[in-house]
């Protein structure tokens, strides 16, 4: 997913450069070795990084200065921050119901 990561993290940063002005705090639920929450707080040090994702997976992830890995369950609770972010939401999980 690293790869992944980067394509997207590229194109949000170009397009929503200005969006993360204001966010103290953010999440990234799903966020695997928490290279997109890294790749956010670069340009945006005023930023307290939260890579969120199940444990057995933040336990691989690296240290990154400003992001603090949380493992957990999404379902159960999502770790509090100003906003969240999530590139992709697990297979049969429906965001909205029409």
């Amino acid at each position: 997913m690293r790869c992944t990561a980067e394509i997207i993290i590229n194109a949000v940063l170009i397009k929503y450069k200005d969006g993360f002005n204001g966010i103290e705090s953010l999440v990234d639920v799903g966020g695997g070795t928490g290279t997109m929450i890294t790749e956010i707080v670069k340009p945006n040090p005023h930023i307290k990084g939260i890579n969120f994702d199940l444990p057995h997976v933040v336990s691989t992830a690296p240290e990154q200065q400003g992001v603090e890995h949380v493992g957990g369950d999404m379902f159960v609770h999502i770790s509090e921050a100003d906003a969240v972010v999530m590139k992709k939401g697990p297979e049969g999980f429906q965001t909205f119901n029409s």
